[in-house]
């Protein structure tokens, strides 16, 4: 009802009903206030505890080579892809494909590495290798990570000196190219008592003809493996070709007699203990 409504006794009614109303209340807002400001003061009432900071969970870092990372350039730079997978390489870890990611994604950090639930520990020891990068989740199984190079990519980080490896850490595949029936399987027997991971026992794939003693072939990074394979084997030739790992073949040659005896292998030097690898997993 409007007050134009109403009679005048009302009227009168309605403002002496507005009236007790202030009266009551606003002195009832000022005393809450003051009544709560003065438990504080008086040590009755604690503001709530703060929340305790959350610490991020450093955890062992996953083996490098036990993973696939694969490389995408969505830079607009020809052969930026292959430069971080070559980078990647030299560190150890297992390159898969090399691409240009799709035109329609535009990315302004360093990287983007991509990751799924299982492969979280995998992505961010990938992402500490470029400086800036960061994770980007997705619902991808298994372990493998996508590195999607942005426009700020401008380096990785630097690359420890390298550790003169040991037998136990160096791959080798062992290929015969004479005509002595299982003479790669008896040499590659031979190889893997010495210590050595021997791989692949067959003939040359390569179908070569080698009319030394063997020929030890090996990629960039793996000029110290084959080193030390060649304190073993009398006699060989190294020969560097394209692979990106550092996985040796031995190939026998017809002049192939025997390793040289184990007395005569130069002595590992000694190494120094390395600090076990960990990544950090952020706060949830």
């Amino acid at each position: 009802m409007k007050d134009e409504d109403l009679t005048p006794r009302q009227l009168w009614r309605k403002h002496r009903m507005r009236q007790v109303m202030l009266f009551v209340t606003i002195p009832g807002v000022l005393l809450g206030t003051a009544s709560i400001t003065a438990a504080y003061s008086a040590g009755w009432m604690s503001p709530p505890p703060p929340k305790p900071a959350c610490s991020p969970v450093v955890v062992p870092a996953p083996a490098r080579a036990s993973f696939t990372v694969n490389v995408m350039n969505a830079t607009g730079r020809n052969g930026v892809a292959g430069q971080v997978a070559s980078g990647l390489a030299k560190r150890k870890f297992t390159v898969g494909g090399i691409s240009n990611a799709p035109e329609s994604w535009y990315v302004t950090q360093s990287a983007v590495v991509h990751h799924g639930p299982d492969g979280l520990d995998q992505a961010l020891l990938t992402a500490s290798q470029i400086p800036g990068a960061k994770l980007f989740a997705d619902s991808r199984k298994g372990t493998s990570v996508d590195v999607v190079v942005g426009l700020a990519y401008r380096d990785m980080v630097a690359i420890p000196p390298r550790l003169k490896p040991i037998p136990s850490e160096v791959k080798v595949n062992v290929y015969n190219t004479t005509f002595k029936t299982g003479l790669a399987k008896t040499v590659a027997d031979e190889v893997a008592g010495r210590g050595f991971k021997v791989k692949e026992v067959t003939n040359d794939p390569l179908r070569t003809m080698q009319l030394g003693t063997a020929v030890i072939r090996y990629g960039e990074q793996g000029d110290l493996a084959a080193a030390l394979l060649k304190g073993h084997v009398p006699g060989a030739q190294l020969v560097k070709d394209g692979r990106l790992d550092a996985t040796l073949d031995l190939v026998i040659g017809n002049a192939w007699t025997a390793l040289t005896p184990a007395s005569e292998v130069p002595p590992l030097p000694p190494r120094p203990k390395q600090p076990t690898p960990t990544v950090a997993r952020p706060c949830k």
